[in-house]
């Protein structure tokens, strides 16, 4: 977890550049994305819920990462804005959930008759007794197995201590078959975020997303200012000017325009919103445009 720590502090370094913000954080994804995932599975039991609760947390991460007061604590601070978004997605009783039971019974096409059946029996018996357990033994169960996290990282991410991870994973394989419990394995890890880096970049759009609205000066009510996202490119609009918008390593809490000497740089509020845009050309502050929506 020491590379994490330095993460976070490059992530929150007021010296650091947007730029070099963005990829400390972006690291930070890539190394906990599986993690978040893990554990937002074990809450709500769906693996597409869980996707979209973890992605939630992330941004939500990067949008408070400046009240985080201590580097190490990251993880621990991490995980409880993924249960945060659990309980939200639980609350919100969205229609997109999916019962363990209705899940199961999916087919993919073109499979062999015998194959499926086979499979399906053995996803409903993993099912089963994943359910039996615990919250927190199913917590640690889903956190080793879908990919074979260390017991001292699963304990930093729960803040427990490790003895307490080896005896909950234990009581936990007791109660498991190992025939079912490799058959999780085997369904879990197929659907893990690192299989590929459609995950990450789905963060990282939320992360630029967070730009997108519009901005209407305090001095010219009539100026509005119109950022929004095109494909992977930040476009912003205003007095009939179209203008791509980018972070590079020498923008401090910047976005600079690719076609002329033009920047903006973004004010958060208390909660770590972007609130405030105020305007430079050639050096020279224009002015101070407020996020209207």
């Amino acid at each position: 977890m020491n590379k994490a720590r330095a993460l976070v502090l490059k992530a929150t370094d007021s010296d650091a550049t947007l730029a070099e913000k963005h990829e400390a954080f972006c690291e930070l994804v890539r190394i906990f994305q599986d993690m978040a995932y893990a554990c937002a599975y074990a809450v709500l039991g769906d693996f597409y819920l869980a996707e979209d609760a973890a992605q939630e947390a992330f941004i939500s991460a990067w949008q408070k990462m400046s009240q985080l007061r201590q580097p190490e604590a990251f993880p621990g601070w991490f995980r409880r804005l993924v249960l945060t978004e659990c309980n939200r997605l639980t609350r919100g009783k969205r229609l997109r959930t999916m019962s363990l039971d209705e899940g199961v019974n999916l087919h993919a096409p073109h499979t062999d008759p015998q194959t499926a059946i086979e499979r399906d029996e053995l996803t409903k018996a993993v099912f089963t007794a994943i359910k039996k357990l615990s919250l927190n033994e199913r917590m640690v169960v889903v956190l080793f197995y879908v990919k074979e996290h260390s017991q001292g990282d699963i304990s930093a991410f729960l803040d427990v201590p490790v003895t307490t991870v080896a005896k909950r994973l234990y009581s936990a394989r007791v109660r498991l078959r190992a025939m079912v419990m490799d058959g999780f394995k085997n369904d879990l890890t197929a659907h893990r975020p690192s299989r590929d880096g459609s995950f990450a970049e789905k963060v990282k759009a939320g992360i630029y997303d967070e730009y997108i609205g519009q901005y209407r000066f305090e001095l010219r009510p009539e100026l509005i200012v119109t950022i929004k996202r095109e494909g992977e490119s930040l476009m912003s609009e205003a007095a009939g000017q179209r203008n791509e918008l980018f972070a590079n390593e020498g923008a401090e809490s910047e976005l600079l325009t690719k076609e002329f000497d033009g920047s903006g740089k973004f004010v958060r509020d208390a909660e770590g919103r972007v609130s405030y845009l105020i305007y430079y050309e050639f050096g020279r502050e224009m002015g101070l445009a407020k996020k209207i929506c």
